[in-house]
Parts: structure tokens; C-alpha cells; sequence
């Protein structure tokens, strides 16, 4: 009895270290699970500030990147002086590329970011005076051309006006005769003359006209030219003698000197053919400084 009784006492005793044992082993479990969870959590949190940080700075840098590209496209339409230098886009381009996010060096890279923001937006102000100051000298140039187009539409009416006086002038230098009278004529012994229509009785051809008053054309001495247009339309001529009318070297029938002094000058020339005349129309044509001043109307000789 007192054997069995020892023996359920030591079982007793047996199972209770048992079970402390196993409490102990739990709490020891309990308490690694917990610190365990908690460690996970840290983690877990820390994940995500990392996560958060790293799309925090990547938004940041495409912001910039993308404000950067507004940069060097706005930095194109410039020209000359007046933009930024390639060599100051590209550096600024390379750091921008240089920002790889590194979760130990956040606040460093962020650092970076804000003074790459700085110097972003000096950029901008930089490309915002430079943009205002091309814009004056486009309006500067816009003027100036303007202005040039004005003159130059005025000394072109200038020329025009120019051109047109010395027209004017070169027509009014140009004298006029008029009033053409021609007839055959006949004349006695004694000289006297007279008006005959039959070409066997013409000795001579009358050309009488009129030259207008000129004050343009300077006075003094000038030769009329006459030119007597036989029924053959061709200048009748007693000799080789030619006058210069422009690039044309024209035969005359007779010529002529006076001296005009501005004023109005009736005029009348003799040509004596020196052979009989042929029945037909005849005229004539005057010339002074080589232009033609008159042209006649025509008669018939019988």
C-alpha cells in the first residue's frame, strides 16, 4: 500500500513538471510569435514608407523631367544669343539621369531633387526673360521692316513720280511743228511764184509749217531736216547725205538752220528735185535733234 502510494505521488509529480514544462514552452512560443509579428509589422511598415518614398521621389523626377523637356522645346524656338546654351541643358539633363532612388539615401537624394528644382525653375525664369526679350526684338524687326517696306514704297513712288516728270519733260523738250502747207511750185523769169497742182510744172516743192513755242528746249541755232516722200513712199534725195535719227542713219531731201528763241517760227523750205516730178502724193516729214517734229498731210501732183 505504502509502495503504491509513493509510486502515484511520483507521477503526480512527474506530470506537473511535464506540464510547467510545456506552459514554459508556450509562453516562450507565445512571446517569439509576438515578437515575431511585430518584427513582420516594423517591416511591413517600413516597406511601405520605402515604397511611398520611391514613388514620392520618381514622381518628382518625371515632374522635373517633364518640365525640363518644356524647357529645351521652348530653348528651340530661340535663336542666336538670346537662349541657353546646349552645354548647360545637357549637364542639367545628366543629373537628372543621375537620380537613381537608393532607399539608405533618401533624404540625400531628395536633397538633390529640391536644388535640381531650384535650378529648374531659375531655368524657367531665365527661358521666361529670354522668350520676353526675343519677343521685343520680333516686334522691333516687324517695325523695322515695316518702316523699310514704307520707304521703300515711297522711294519707289518716288522713282515712279521721277520717271513720269522726266517723261514729262523729255516730251515737252521734244518740239512740235504744225500747220503744214504743201504745194507745187512754179516760177518766171523775174522769179516770181506760183502755186501749180501739174508735176510737169512743178519746179520746186513749198513746204510751209509752223513751229510751236517751246520754253523748255534751250535757245540758239538748230537744223530742220526734211524729208519729201515721193509717190514711191521712199525719201527723194540729191545727194548721199544722211542725218542721225536715234540708232537710224535716215536720208534727207533738205535741210535747213534757224535760230529759235522759245517762241512760235513759220517756216517755209524749198525742195528743188532737180529733175521733172512724177505724177502722184507727196509728203513730208520735219526733224529737229534727230526726232521727228511734224508729219504733213498729203498732195497730188498731176
Amino acid at each position: 500500500m505504502e509502495s503504491n502510494s509513493k509510486s502515484n505521488q511520483g507521477r503526480k509529480v512527474v506530470i506537473i513538471v511535464i506540464i510547467a514544462i510545456l506552459l514554459a514552452a508556450n509562453g516562450i512560443l507565445l512571446w517569439q510569435f509576438f515578437t515575431q509579428s511585430e518584427k513582420i509589422t516594423t517591416i511591413t511598415t517600413e516597406k511601405t514608407t520605402v515604397i511611398k518614398e520611391r514613388d514620392e521621389l520618381q514622381k518628382q523626377k518625371a515632374e522635373l523631367q517633364l518640365q525640363f523637356d518644356s524647357l529645351v522645346a521652348m530653348n528651340a524656338e530661340l535663336t542666336g544669343k538670346l537662349k541657353i546654351s546646349d552645354d548647360s541643358l545637357a549637364v542639367l539633363q545628366a543629373r537628372i539621369n543621375s537620380l537613381q532612388f537608393v532607399a539608405s539615401q533618401y533624404e540625400t537624394m531628395k536633397s538633390q531633387l529640391a536644388k535640381l528644382k531650384t535650378e529648374m525653375n531659375s531655368k524657367m525664369d531665365e527661358m521666361a526673360a529670354l522668350q520676353k526679350e526675343n519677343e521685343a526684338l520680333k516686334t522691333d524687326k516687324n517695325n523695322l521692316t515695316s518702316n523699310l517696306n514704307d520707304e521703300k514704297s515711297k522711294e519707289e513712288q518716288l522713282s515712279k513720280d521721277k520717271d513720269a516728270l522726266t517723261n514729262k519733260v523729255a516730251m515737252g523738250s521734244v518740239m512740235r511743228a504744225d500747220n503744214f502747207k504743201l504745194n507745187g511750185a512754179k516760177f518766171n523769169k523775174s522769179g516770181k511764184e506760183s502755186p501749180v497742182s501739174s508735176a510737169k510744172g512743178t519746179q520746186k516743192i513749198k513746204i510751209c509749217f509752223s513751229i510751236e513755242e517751246n520754253l523748255i528746249v534751250d535757245k540758239g541755232n538748230k537744223t530742220l531736216y526734211v524729208r519729201v516722200m515721193g509717190p514711191d513712199n521712199t525719201c527723194m534725195t540729191t545727194n548721199s547725205q544722211t542725218f542721225q535719227s536715234g540708232s537710224q542713219s535716215l536720208p534727207f531731201s533738205t535741210s535747213q538752220d534757224i535760230n529759235y528763241n522759245n517762241q512760235k517760227v513759220d517756216q517755209c523750205i524749198y525742195f528743188a528735185k532737180g529733175s521733172a516730178y512724177k505724177p502722184g502724193k507727196y509728203y513730208c516729214e520735219v526733224y529737229l535733234d534727230g526726232n521727228m517734229i511734224g508729219k504733213s498731210g498729203s498732195i497730188t501732183l498731176k
